[in-house]
Order: structure tokens, then C-alpha cells, then sequence
């Protein structure tokens, strides 16, 4: 049932209809519903701040040696799209090595599963991304990023990414606000790069929220 506006006379008489159209609209901003599907066939024409729990989305989803995805997810409708703003988050420990000069979601050695994340986005998500990174040859330097795909297409950027470039190991982390998203399912993945020689990766963790 739609949010309906109820406006009342003097002496009108509340019928059960009336009663329960009042305790939809009570309902409101804090419905909960299972999957995004029952959510929008229950609100058809949603406005801006309306928020609803869902108790087993279908979006998000992680990938990683350990992943964070929460059961249940709270979204708000922005006016145009229903955003996830349940932090979801995933973190591999293994040290994984590279020696691409480009961008690459692949290491070497034994790096266990990639870090990706899934989320239901609107045009912008807030992105953290921390690795433990080092270089075989001082002064080449190492790069973890993350790059989206999906309703949305951006490659990983030195800009936006944890670096380091000498031979010691060192934790490094970036938070940003990714911009110019398409709203929809976007998934956020690290890749990793060096300016030359050997890259060594580990401690790969990434947290991404979508922002009403």
C-alpha cells in the first residue's frame, strides 16, 4: 500500500479502513520487508528519506577470505533510487605479489581470495580501502586501488589508492567518496599495481556504504 496524505473533517467518522491507512503511514520510514522485490511491490511510489529494512536482500554480497555482509541491510530511497547504507566489508590477510605496471586484480604467490564488494548504490559510496603493501626495489613504488564495474565502469586510479614505495612494509589506507556513479548494483574490487619490480601485498581489506 502507497503513502497516502489522510486529511479529516470535523465529526467524520474513522472506519477501520481509515484506521489502518493511518498505521501504514505510521509504518512509514521504518517498514521492514525480506527482499528488495517485496519492498517496492509493497512501496510503488516512494518518496525521498523513506527507509526500509530488509531481512534477506539479494544485494550485497563480498568476496574475500573474510567477508562482512550483514543478514539484514537498512536502504534509503534519495528521490530517485533505493541506496544501501548498511557498511558492508571484506579482508584477506595473505600476502599476494605483482609485477604489473597496470592495474590488476590478480596476484601471484598464494594470495588467497580477492577483495570485492557489492552493494546497491546511488551516485555516490563511501570507499576505504587499507592494505599492508611493499616493493623489492626502494624508490618503485606499490599501489592497491579499486576499481567498479557493474551498473557502473571506473578503473582503479594511483589517486585513489593505499601506496607505498619503499622496501619495508607499511599499512596504508585511502578513504574517499566515489562520485558519478550509475545507480544501481556496483561492485567495488581491488586491484593492485607498481612502478616496477616485485609489488608484495597483504592485509587487503575493503569497507564500501552507499550515500543517500
Amino acid at each position: 500500500m502507497a503513502y497516502i496524505a489522510s486529511a479529516f473533517t470535523a465529526g467524520q467518522t474513522l472506519t477501520a479502513a481509515s484506521m489502518e491507512q493511518l498505521r501504514e503511514n505510521n509504518n512509514y520510514g521504518h517498514n521492514v520487508y525480506t527482499t528488495e522485490a517485496a519492498r517496492d511491490a509493497a512501496i510503488t511510489s516512494p518518496v525521498e528519506g523513506m527507509m526500509a529494512y530488509l531481512t534477506a536482500p539479494t544485494v550485497p554480497a563480498a568476496t574475500g577470505d573474510t567477508t562482512a555482509v550483514p543478514t539484514g541491510i537498512t536502504t534509503i530511497y534519495n528521490g530517485s533510487a533505493w541506496v544501501c547504507v548498511t557498511p558492508v566489508a571484506s579482508y584477506t590477510s595473505a600476502t599476494g605479489t605483482t609485477t604489473s605496471t597496470s592495474f590488476t586484480a590478480s596476484l601471484s604467490g598464494s594470495p588467497g581470495t580477492n577483495t570485492s564488494v557489492t552493494v546497491t548504490t546511488g551516485t555516490t559510496a563511501l570507499v576505504v580501502v587499507t592494505c599492508e603493501l611493499w616493493n623489492n626495489t626502494g624508490g618503485n613504488g606499490s599501489i592497491a586501488s579499486v576499481a567498479i564495474s557493474g551498473a557502473t565502469t571506473v578503473a582503479a586510479a594511483d589517486a585513489l589508492g593505499a601506496s607505498n614505495a619503499i622496501t619495508t612494509a607499511v599499512g596504508s589506507s585511502r578513504t574517499y567518496v566515489a562520485t558519478g556513479l550509475t545507480a544501481g548494483s556496483n561492485t567495488f574490487t581491488m586491484q593492485y599495481r607498481v612502478g616496477g619490480s616485485t609489488g608484495n601485498f597483504r592485509y587487503r581489506s575493503l569497507v564500501v556504504q552507499g550515500i543517500a
